[in-house]
């Protein structure tokens, strides 16, 4: 096993000459001590006589240097150099990580140093840049699945996952969860498999609505196939993985912040706890959301298909699109607050468990009280499952849709749409967004 590691990673990786080379086209941006510091590091790794440790140890003061340089100004701001720096860094301490392996290491040994090689590998996918023909996320899969050879699912988390994975006794109706009956909301309306024609008109008619029987073809939801999508799925394809986690009820909280843990430590302590009831018993709400997956785990997106409606954009004729996706796991009751996704119609696609949304069109956003602070302008003060009806009175005025997304559906988000969601079980979720014709997106109201 281990020679078979040694020999994937060689055949892979860069030399130490390319990858000098490569760093040196930006040298006169990094600065000489920066470039010189690369070469020594370079050096070391290359002589390989340090121990795993010793060599992390090593390469840590370039590391935060180059951190420091990520996290200074605003993240789209940040010079590619210092993203693919940061990469390659990464994955030299990986690689070096790989190459320490040794024969005479016990299984739990070999274990760990996969563990951090992983690590080192995805934190560089996070916050770098792809580098010589996305060469990380090719290690990273490659290693996720020796981990998960050596270190299989066991017996007690497969009884968890048939219990969270069980669905509850009763299903609430639309009647049931149904945050008001003073709110002015229009059940949604079910559309089957609308052609593509048929989903031009529907989109310059700009009204949201669920889309039904379109994605019965994907992997992800057909339930006879190995790659349904569940959590021992999640556990056996990407456990190990490292992602960011939204922590607290929902992003307008001042308590909300994030961290970085692996998908198995996510599961283990956001999802099986809470299960398909919402009851956390005091735990913070967890949520992997809005997170592009697929660009850090390709082969995860070999599961669903961008729908081809996503081609239609309001243009007589559309051969391709520009399309972002990002995707969303966590238990019942994980809230996305009422907000709007500026210009980009948007396609919520539900892979697994059900989520009551809420949705207003641009026209009523004078009776949403959209946030004040530029960094939360597109998001409304109002809870719109608990308003507070004294301080925020107009917002009885305003005329919207609801319904429940359940699994194997899809909602259409229009541009400048306000959309509030609520998951109602342990949800999968992929969106969508894309551009559209400037004259399909509706005007902000005057004033």
């Amino acid at each position: 096993m281990l020679k078979q590691v040694h020999l994937f990673a060689e055949n892979l990786a860069p030399t130490r000459d390319q990858l000098l080379t490569f760093l040196a086209t930006d040298r006169s941006k990094f600065g000489a001590s920066v470039f010189e510091n690369c070469e020594e590091l370079l050096d070391v790794y290359e002589a390989r006589a340090l121990s795993t440790q010793d060599f992390h140890r090593h390469s840590l003061f370039l590391l935060e240097y180059v951190w420091e340089k990520l996290h200074t100004g605003h993240w789209k701001n940040v010079a590619s150099c210092w993203r693919v720096l940061y990469a390659s860094v990464r994955l030299i301490r990986a690689l070096y990580t790989v190459y320490k392996l040794d024969s005479s290491f016990s299984r739990t040994d070999i274990i760990d140093h996969l563990k951090l090689a992983l690590e080192d590998l995805d934190y560089g996918l996070l916050m770098g840049y792809p580098i010589f023909d996305n060469v990380l996320s090719t290690l990273a899969s490659f290693l996720h699945n020796q981990l998960t050879c050596l270190e299989p699912i066991s017996e007690r988390s497969r009884d968890v996952i048939t219990f969270v994975s069980v669905s509850s006794s009763k299903v609430p109706t639309l009647n049931d969860i149904c945050c008001s009956m003073d709110m002015k909301l229009t059940p949604l309306e079910r559309i089957y498999r609308p052609s593509l024609e048929r989903f031009q008109e529907l989109l310059r008619i700009g009204r949201p609505f669920i889309l039904t029987g379109a994605m019965t073809h994907w992997p992800a939801c057909r339930f006879e196939s190995e790659r349904a999508w569940s959590i021992e799925y999640w556990r056996h394809k990407v456990g190990y993985r490292l992602v960011p986690i939204e922590l607290g009820s929902r992003y307008t909280d001042e308590s909300w912040g994030q961290d970085l843990m692996t998908i198995n430590r996510f599961i283990d302590e956001f999802v099986v706890p809470v299960g398909q009831n919402g009851l956390a018993n005091g735990l913070p709400i967890g949520y992997l959301a809005q997170h592009q997956l697929f660009l850090q785990i390709p082969e995860l997106g070999e599961d669903v298909y961008t729908p081809d409606y996503c081609l239609i954009n309001g243009e007589e004729f559309c051969e391709e699109s520009s399309v972002d996706s990002n995707v969303w796991f966590g238990p019942a009751n994980t809230v996305s607050p009422l907000h709007h996704d500026s210009d980009r119609a948007n396609l919520l696609t539900q892979i697994g468990g059900r989520k009551y949304i809420v949705l207003y069109p641009a026209s009523e956003t004078p009776y949403l009280y959209p946030h004040s602070e530029p960094m939360l302008c597109n998001t409304s003060q109002v809870d719109v499952e608990h308003p507070d009806w004294k301080e925020y009175p107009q917002f009885l005025t305003a005329n919207g849709f609801h319904g429940i997304l359940e699994s194997g559906e899809m909602v259409f988000i229009p541009p400048r749409c306000w959309h509030y969601i609520r998951s109602l079980s342990v949800s999968f979720s992929v969106n969508f967004w894309w551009n559209v014709a400037s004259e399909l997106i509706p005007p902000w109201p005057e004033g």
